[in-house]
């Protein structure tokens, strides 16, 4: 046991964080998200392309225009050529917008994933010390009723007890190694459901430190309710994600109106050729010289230089309702991501208003739970001397034993139930 590695509420945490599959998940879309950003601020430069091509004419032929004959050639051309928007109803700007705000509210949709992964360990956390907290109390019992069973059959072997008081110890004992062997497996099991929250990968010696939670119940400060609440419409990470995708929508009927203004749009390009006929140098006659020059790739591609500049402009007329319709259709979709927000809204004040009732309600079922283990311990201690003196029956000792064991069990569930129910109300505003 010394060698097992102990993880801590903050280590789980910490590591949830990193190896949790949902996490990763999150993290690679908002990878995608940046670079959407990318590609939206990449609209506002000019794009640049460069072609080349070449072709084989094979084969003689008769040109019957000219009455020459053609010979097998080649030939190469080659351009650069280049773009730019000028003007498009401000579309690139309302896309980079666009762009920076849903990776913004991926961001926030990462952080509504760790919070609420951090509830979930924290909430399988204390399972798992809950459960071990119930088995130390089945041990308990398991080794008082092994007592009274050895005590019971030394009595029974001279004559003083009776068999059946024997034998129903004997069940009482068997039941209680039984509730034992039913808590040893709920650690197991919640050990696992805890892991699973971590990684999708088993890991290897993985148990839990302990909570002082000795002094929780004293340190928890009650916030005013209303304040709670005007904190979370601040930071709940539903509440923003909803609110960017307000004005994400926003952006995109910005993005389809767009569509109604004219496009003005710049190009350019630089092409040249070259042609070769199969078989004969690349020359050509100067009629003034009356000689034969060089007339080469290097000196084709000089000669056949054409520089292109355009500017085109697109006037949107008609584009049956298509445009009209989407604006209308996102104006429709704003509509109703406004409502899910206000909805949201209520829903995070009842939410809120029934944690703090939950919180209220598991303190003072906890003040009581702690004032009634206090009498049933002393009830119980009283009970067990007595029976040990032969002052009260069997039966009435093993009821005041399930009493205790109710009791206390009763007593571990309450302080659960309390530092759970605190970390709910924190979850809405820390």
């Amino acid at each position: 046991m010394s060698a097992q590695e102990k993880w801590s509420l903050e280590k789980c945490i910490n590591y949830a964080k990193v190896h949790n599959i949902d996490i990763q998940k999150q993290q690679f879309q908002n990878e995608i998200k940046e670079e959407d950003i990318v590609i939206a601020k990449g609209n506002y430069f000019p794009d640049g392309n460069f072609n080349a091509s070449q072709g084989f004419s094979l084969g003689n032929s008769f040109n019957v225009s000219t009455g020459v004959g053609q010979l097998e050639s080649r030939f190469n051309s080659f351009s650069l050529s280049s773009s730019v928007n000028i003007f498009n109803g401000f579309s690139n700007r309302y896309k980079f917008q666009q762009a920076k705000l849903y990776a913004e509210k991926g961001n926030i949709d990462l952080e509504k994933l760790l919070l609420d992964l951090s509830l979930n360990i924290s909430n399988k956390y204390l399972q798992v010390l809950f459960c071990k907290e119930i088995l130390s109390v089945a041990k308990e019992q398991e080794a008082i009723s092994q007592k009274e069973v050895s005590r019971l059959s030394n009595l029974f072997n001279v004559g003083l007890k009776s068999k059946s008081e024997l034998l129903e110890m004997e069940a009482t004992f068997s039941k209680d190694k039984k509730e034992r062997l039913i808590a040893e497996n709920n650690i197991r099991n919640s050990l696992i459901e805890l892991q699973e929250l971590l990684d999708v990968k088993p890991i290897d010696n993985f148990h839990i430190e302990p909570i002082d939670i000795s002094g929780f119940k004293n340190d928890f400060k009650l916030v005013k309710e209303d304040d709670i609440y005007n904190k979370a419409l601040k930071i709940n990470p539903l509440i923003k994600s909803t609110q960017l995708s307000e004005n994400i929508n926003e952006k995109i009927i910005s993005i389809n109106k767009a569509n109604f203004y004219p496009k003005f749009d710049f190009y350019y390009s630089y092409s040249s050729s070259y042609y070769h006929v199969q078989g004969r140098e690349d020359v050509v006659f100067n009629q003034q010289t009356n000689q034969f020059e060089n007339n080469g790739f290097l000196v084709q591609l000089d000669n056949n230089r054409t520089h292109y500049l355009g500017f085109a402009l697109t006037v949107p007329l008609f584009n049956k309702f298509q445009t009209r319709s989407n604006i209308d259709k996102s104006k429709i979709e704003l509509k109703i991501i406004k409502v899910e927000l206000e909805n949201q809204k209520k829903e995070l004040k009842n939410k809120i208003g029934i944690a703090y009732n939950d919180v209220r309600t598991a303190r003072a079922t906890l003040e009581a739970s702690e004032s009634a283990f206090v009498f049933q311990e002393e009830v119980f201690s009283s009970a067990q001397n007595k029976y040990e003196e032969g002052i009260i029956p069997l039966h009435e000792f093993l009821e005041c034993k399930s009493n205790y064991i109710k009791t206390q069990s009763g007593l571990i569930n309450a302080k659960y139930e309390y530092l759970f129910k605190i970390k709910v109300l924190e979850y809405y505003y820390n």
